[in-house]
């Protein structure tokens, strides 16, 4: 019974600080980001339509091997944003990532698949956040 109030409250949590993220990052900046990796967030795009059906299978291996890469994606992203200075919303929405990506990892690990699935479900939204944000808009 204990697990279970520890994974709602989890989930609960992440819930609503994804859809606090989705509304405190609303206005949209313009930002030079020719020198991103792109390459990384193609890498993070394509994994992250692997990373939930990898949990919900029960496939932990190939689950944490995603969450390495979407935990890369966050980090950078991090680092990036730091460094740019005046952009402390995405630096923000990246930890709030990265601690998204360490409490998946974690229900994982102790093999609570169905937690870990309802938590990847929300990582989308995470990126989603910092996308409406500083992703180029097509003019």
């Amino acid at each position: 019974m204990r697990r279970k109030t520890a994974r709602k409250f989890a989930v609960s949590v992440g819930l609503c600080a994804t859809l606090l993220g989705g509304m405190a990052y609303a206005e949209h900046k313009d930002i030079d980001l020719k020198d991103y990796d792109d390459d990384l967030m193609h890498d993070v795009d394509r994994v992250l339509k692997f990373f939930e059906p990898d949990i919900t299978a029960g496939n932990a291996a190939n689950a944490l091997d995603d969450a390495g890469v979407i935990r890369d994606g966050f980090t950078y992203s991090k680092g990036y944003f730091s460094k740019k200075g005046n952009a402390e919303d995405a630096v923000k929405i990246a930890q709030d990532g990265l601690d998204l990506v360490a409490s998946i990892e974690k229900s994982v690990e102790a093999k609570d698949f169905s937690g870990a699935a309802t938590l990847a479900r929300q990582v989308p939204n995470t990126c989603k956040a910092c996308h409406e944000i500083y992703k180029p808009r097509n003019k």
